[in-house]
């Protein structure tokens, strides 16, 4: 699954509505550190580019909108969301402009798919040599 967070119940509800209108199945939660949506990460790239678009200017309004009650940021921030194999959920910070660099070269899928490699090497480590496995 990939979880995209919003900071604004608006955003979270068009965002939704957005999925819903294209039959993109997707599940709600809250979190500590926002709310939260879930997708399938298996849909067609062209798919998962549209909602990254519609996600990034949900996003824009979404800070405008904190922005006008007084409640800016006063600082950029940015995480990736790693599910561990236990189910436990943890956020890796990753400075904003590097995580922007980033998915200007690959996919959302293919950073995700990046990350779950990493989670399963270190949980499920190989010791042998990397030209034998």
């Amino acid at each position: 699954m990939l979880d995209y967070i919003l900071f604004h119940e608006q955003s979270l509800n068009r965002f939704v509505a957005w999925l819903e209108q294209r039959a993109i199945p997707c599940e709600r939660r809250e979190d500590g550190m926002g709310l939260l949506v879930a997708i399938p990460d298996d849909l067609d790239d062209e798919t998962l580019q549209a909602v990254e678009a519609c996600y990034e200017q949900l996003l824009a309004d979404s800070e405008a909108l904190l922005a006008e009650a007084g409640m800016g940021p006063e600082k950029h921030a940015a995480a990736l969301t790693i599910r561990l194999g236990g189910g436990r959920t943890v956020y890796a910070s990753v400075p904003p402009a590097l995580l922007n660099r980033v998915l200007n070269a690959i996919s959302v899928q293919e950073l995700n798919q990046l990350v779950e490699a990493i989670v399963d090497s270190i949980e499920n480590p190989d010791e042998r040599p990397f030209c034998q496995r």
